[in-house]
């Protein structure tokens, strides 16, 4: 045995052992690539200089423990020494980015690349394994996902994006269909037990992985059934209940209850949960719908999008008359819009803006359009006139131009003073959502709120600053996505854990921002000319002894260049139906989609050494641009 020095404290160490085995051994914190199971990059002992005194810099995977040896591992010296290394070997690094942009894009961050590899190997338990590592409901989100990460994915700057969200929704309906469906294994009991005020996707997931962790988790909803807006708002011909209830069984498996019919504010107080449980994550979502005041507007017939939308699937006390307007450019408005065509409605979507400005998924305005919902833009409803019953009969309309930008980067609508009358017999208003804060009337707790009485939360870990209370999801952001929410209950579960287990200073670290290189070198081989002159080859290549031969050939083989068709109902099969409109594909298909990925992201992402010091480092605009450089 022999006697060193590191960084100030006395250490007794094997002889003939390196200065980097020695730091590992005693959890002295030393950047290094060497011996690392995932590094590819070729650069051994580039950044484990450590400072030997008498001597100077060394490699400490090199260097052998002398006795009475005296180092140092941290100086400003060393600090600056690693930070170059680290900007040289990524600017030497010849992965384009280190997450594909389509995971980037994803708020829930699934690792896309690799359950796609797994999906075009139709290794399909691999996927699903993969997917609830970060996003524990794919039946439902695979179906009502906006797909932020199709906006990503590069395959569109070249001919057509992946149908990512399908091929997850696909793997998710094999896993559910399978003889045991995927279920991660339960770490021990913790002997703490978590409330979660509201069973959306977001407390459902906050949920899920808390009970995963091995803590006592209770779920605490006010409607009669589990699963917030997913059930309540999102109609049957998107997202069947059936489907639903089998997802949220399943999170359930690992110990996570669910008590319905309890209504926070009166069934219980939010102090009572705080003090009885040892976490409170309140997930209560944007629920209640924001009226539209202008005259006329709380006549009979007259809704709230949110209202009509729930009523639609509970007690069914509105009335659909024969010629519906629906009010509104968002998802809600057009969900509406589309529930009250099959409902038998002759039905017209008015909006103030034009269609570019509709903040609804384009596929889902398409959809409306081709079952029959009518549009009026630029139009905005400025009088409901009734009946001699005081139902409402006609919608007096303001017709609208488009002027400068407004704080959304979209155009301002201004009035033209120009007017037209329409008859309606229902109007359903569907502009806005909020949360509802009845709960805190007469609750002792008093939590921080925004100027849109959302919670005031940290963004890294959802904390809320107020005892042992976290906030996600809608009443976090404000009216956002399912996935969104989910995106926060992870974070939230990760946040919680480090919460009771290395107390609030250690929670930070839970949502760390991960560096990602952008170098897109390859964006300049694309010419958007590409498609149609490789469809031009491909028809001249297609052979057969007949031309219905030759179309059959061909496009047999655009299929493995063009995106996914993806079966749906006709539309006559539609009419007045409320089954779902989207259908599954088949496995193969499936497969020779999945094949379309480039894998444009480097094959470690999340468990790569390399990327992980890059992340502790703030790199300045110029440090990012000699890292991210593009070789002519």
């Amino acid at each position: 045995m022999i006697t060193i020095t590191i960084n100030g404290k006395l250490l007794e160490v094997e002889d003939n052992q390196t200065l980097l085995s020695i730091v590992r051994q005693h959890h002295i914190p030393l950047p290094s690539l060497c011996d690392s199971d995932n590094d590819s990059h070729g650069h051994s002992c580039e950044l484990c200089d450590i400072e030997v005194a008498g001597i100077g810099i060394k490699k400490a995977c090199q260097t052998t423990a002398v006795d009475g040896m005296t180092v140092m591992t941290e100086s400003e010296r060393l600090s600056q020494r690693r930070r170059n290394t680290l900007i040289r070997l990524l600017s030497e690094h010849k992965t384009e980015f280190c997450e594909p942009p389509c995971q980037t894009a994803c708020p829930a961050k699934v690792d896309i690349q690799s359950y796609l590899a797994h999906i075009a190997n139709n290794d399909h338990r691999k996927a699903i394994e993969v997917i609830k590592q970060a996003l524990p409901m794919p039946l439902s989100i695979g179906r009502v996902c906006p797909a932020f990460c199709e906006a990503g994915c590069r395959r569109g700057l070249i001919d057509e994006p992946l149908a990512i969200r399908q091929l997850k929704r696909h793997t998710a309906d094999i896993d559910m269909a399978a003889f045991e469906s995927y279920v991660p294994e339960k770490a021990p009991d913790t002997g703490k037990s978590i409330a979660i005020v509201g069973s959306g996707p977001g407390g459902l997931t906050c949920g899920y992985y808390l009970s995963n962790k091995g803590y006592d988790v209770t779920v605490f909803e006010s409607m009669p059934l589990a699963g917030g807006w997913l059930r309540y708002g999102i109609p049957e011909y998107r997202l069947p209940k059936a489907i639903l209830d089998k997802e949220i069984d399943l999170m359930c498996r690992n110990g996570m209850a669910i008590q319905t019919n309890c209504t926070l504010g009166s069934d219980i107080t939010l102090t009572a949960l705080s003090e009885q449980y040892d976490a409170v994550c309140m997930a209560v979502g944007a629920s209640k719908a924001v009226a539209m005041n202008y005259t006329g507007s709380e006549l009979k017939g007259c809704y709230l999008g949110v209202d009509y939308l729930k009523d639609f699937v509970t007690d069914r006390h509105f009335t659909t008359g024969k010629k519906v307007a629906v009010i509104g450019g968002g998802n809600t408005a057009i969900d509406c819009a589309r529930t009250a065509v099959r409902a038998g409605a002759d039905t017209t979507l008015i909006y103030r803006r034009t269609r570019t400005e509709m903040p609804a998924e384009a596929y889902e305005i398409d959809e409306a359009e081709k079952e029959g919902v009518k549009f009026h833009f630029l139009t905005n409803p400025v009088e409901n006139i009734a009946n001699e019953d005081g139902w409402v009969s006609e919608v007096k309309m303001e017709i609208m131009k488009l002027g400068k930008p407004d704080s959304s980067g979209r155009s301002r609508p201004e009035p033209t003073g120009e007017y037209f009358t329409e008859e309606y017999d229902t109007v359903i208003a569907a502009v806005s959502q909020a949360p509802d804060l009845n709960f805190l009337e007469d609750d002792g707790i008093q939590l921080a709120l925004t100027r849109w009485n959302t919670i005031d939360c940290n963004e890294a870990n959802m904390y809320s600053g107020i005892d042992n209370i976290f906030g996600i999801g809608d009443f976090r952001r404000g009216p956002a996505t399912a996935i969104e929410a989910i995106a926060d209950g992870k974070t939230a579960a990760e946040a919680i854990d480090a919460f009771l287990n290395q107390g609030l200073a250690n929670m930070a670290t839970t949502s760390q921002n991960a560096f990602t290189l952008n170098k897109d070198s390859k964006q300049k081989y694309i010419h958007s000319t590409h498609l149609t002159d490789v469809t031009k080859v491909m028809r001249a290549l297609a052979k057969g002894q007949t031309e219905q031969q030759q179309e059959v050939r061909f496009s047999d083989a655009m299929t493995h260049i063009l995106r996914l068709s993806v079966p749906e109902l006709t539309l006559e099969q539609r009419d007045k139906s409320f089954d779902e409109v989207e259908k599954g594909v088949t496995q193969q298909a499936a497969s020779i989609e999945a094949q379309r990925c480039m894998a444009c992201g480097c094959e470690h992402r999340n468990q790569c050494a390399l990327r992980d010091y890059a992340s502790q480092c703030d790199f300045t605009e110029s440090e990012l641009i000699k890292i991210n450089r593009v070789e002519a």
